[in-house]
């Protein structure tokens, strides 16, 4: 194979791959082994009869196309593993420029990867902002746990707002009863807005064994399109009321929920668990910040194929977690009145964003020449095995497999590279912050152990 290459005006690389008649002639023959059982000849058993012999009953280019995916796998990446600086970010255009008994002529248009100029990526200082955790907030997060030990009791009242109602109900359109709108024996929380329109409001003050009719309309944005905007009647009996206790927010209910003999160690613990989470939150955010500054000050033309590419797998992943809610794409798009291409074009800038930062990241890890060793490899994944031997490189990557080894090895490049930028940038001081917090645990620990010790 011989080809010849020069840099298009657009800058991707045009190449001609020019191959012989013998390559050629083994390409055509390579597609006759691998498909003549797939055609029919009288007089021969499947998969027996000669090459010549199926091309002059199918014609003579029957194995073509095969051939000329062969030679193009073979020769193109033949070709990429001597000219090293071509590194494409996507499949070539290709087009068969010459084809006859002398042999193949591929044209093929590579986008390379494009070059970065890089910008400050070391020296940046990003503020820090000052995380605090309000007396509003506890109360919020010590609400959520007594909920969770929240009991019903049985009343004969009539229905509050809060109460947990028992129900039958059966509802109807235009007098006709539609697939999931009945039940028995339905427990709902009057005030939890789990039921569409005023539905729950509707069954204050009613009394064990009343019945209703309830008046509710479906919203116009509903999931279903039968019934969106539809009015609909729902028979509605109340078997039982239950009302709400929540624990008393007490030194008694801390001991129960939690390791803290008083309520005031668990607001104290409560607080802490809130500003370690803020605190995590802010400082994600600084790094997030730091990789902006980072991308927007380097340079790099970004290639469509690229951003399109971006784009696709945006709608891949997006696609399969719908399914993990029982939706499809189409159904999406028809609930948000949307086309396919206004969501494509809609994640544009985005993309565009993922792509520059990408190119950025592997532009710094190579300056840098930062790697991932087989001992970096072996010590974060035994770090985390379970069973507690160790495993080698190679047992590794056979009980992960390639792509999820994949994975792993790129995960960590991207620890390793986050590391340096932290370490090579000021991020603000955080030693503050680990006294205290070290401080803290200190004491929680002493008042645990005193309070198991008395158990």
């Amino acid at each position: 194979m011989k080809y010849t290459k020069k840099i298009l005006e657009d800058k991707r690389i045009e190449a001609t791959l020019s191959i012989d008649k013998k390559e050629w002639e083994d390409a055509i023959t390579e597609a006759y082994n691998k498909n003549k059982g797939k055609y029919t000849v009288q007089g021969f058993r499947a998969g027996h009869a000669p090459r010549k012999v199926i091309e002059k009953n199918y014609g003579d280019t029957v194995f073509f196309d095969d051939a000329i995916n062969n030679c193009f796998y073979k020769y193109y990446f033949d070709f990429l593993a001597k000219e090293k600086d071509i590194e494409p970010v996507a499949m070539p255009e290709i087009t068969v420029n010459k084809i006859d008994e002398n042999g193949l002529e591929l044209g093929l248009k590579i986008t390379n990867k494009p070059e970065v100029t890089l910008g400050a990526y070391k020296g940046l200082t990003i503020a820090k902002d000052e995380v605090s955790v309000s007396a509003g907030e506890i109360e919020h997060e010590l609400l959520h746990l007594r909920e969770s030990r929240v009991k019903f009791e049985d009343v004969k009242r009539p229905v509050q707002s809060g109460d947990m109602a028992k129900i039958d109900f059966s509802g109807s359109i235009d007098g006709v009863k539609f697939e999931g709108g009945t039940a028995t024996d339905f427990d709902l929380e009057i005030g939890s807005k789990s039921f569409i329109d005023t539905f729950e409001d509707q069954l204050i003050g009613l009394k064990i064994g009343d019945k209703k009719d309830v008046l509710v309309t479906f919203p116009e944005n509903y999931q279903e399109e039968k019934f969106k905007g539809k009015k609909a009647v729902f028979e509605v009996t109340i078997k039982a009321i239950k009302e709400k206790h929540l624990p008393e927010l007490n030194d008694a209910f801390a001991d129960e929920v939690s390791e803290f003999s008083t309520l005031e160690e668990l607001k104290e613990s409560t607080k802490k668990k809130l500003l370690d989470n803020k605190s995590k939150e802010e400082k994600s955010k600084r790094e997030n910040k730091m990789i902006d500054l980072i991308v927007d000050s380097s340079k790099a033309e970004i290639p469509e194929v690229m951003v399109e590419a971006q784009i696709e797998d945006f709608i891949h992943d997006f696609e399969h977690r719908l399914s993990h809610q029982g939706l499809t794409l189409d159904g999406y798009l028809k609930f948000s009145n949307m086309t396919l291409e206004t969501l494509k074009n809609s994640r544009l800038e985005d993309s565009r964003k993922t792509v520059k930062t990408r190119l950025v990241l592997e532009k710094i890890i190579e300056n840098e020449k930062i790697t991932v060793t087989e001992k970096d490899l072996e010590e974060k994944y035994n770090e985390f095995n379970k069973d507690g031997k160790k495993k080698s490189i190679a047992e590794i990557k056979k009980l992960m497999g390639e792509e999820q080894f994949n994975y792993f090895e790129n995960s960590l490049l991207l620890n390793k590279l986050m590391k340096f930028l932290t370490s090579n940038n000021n991020l603000s001081d955080d030693k503050k912050e680990k006294v205290e917090e070290t401080t803290s645990k200190k004491t929680t620990n002493a008042k645990t152990t005193a309070k198991k010790t008395a158990k």
